[in-house]
């Protein structure tokens, strides 16, 4: 992930894609609502209500909408970067060992 400014160098390992997936995340205690920017299987970048530091380990848990939706899909992550953002904070998360369904849900619902 990449906390540099805009038009810097980009270092993913891989391609994010914007999605249409419900978003939550737990940084030490209680769950905390998130909206989903972007997802790729080596991370995602969300939108949140508070600063979190750099390195501070977090559970996200996606989950698609509708009856017919898949399971949630949980997914532990470190955050690479956390900037405020207009009226709201946005954080880079990224994924070690991302579980097989969570790009199965990201096909399904994307």
């Amino acid at each position: 992930m990449d906390d540099s400014a805009a038009g810097g160098t980009d270092r993913r390992s891989a391609a994010r894609r914007a999605c249409l997936l419900g978003a939550r995340y737990r940084a030490q205690s209680g769950w905390h609502p998130a909206s989903l920017v972007d997802l790729s299987p080596r991370g995602c970048r969300l939108r949140i209500g508070e600063d979190l530091p750099r390195s501070a380990a977090v559970r996200v848990q996606l989950s698609a909408a509708g009856e017919k939706a898949p399971a949630p899909v949980e997914v532990e992550g470190i955050v690479v970067w956390c900037r405020l953002e207009g009226l709201s904070y946005q954080a880079g998360i990224h994924f070690d060992d991302a579980p097989s369904d969570l790009m199965d849900l990201l096909d399904r619902t994307g």
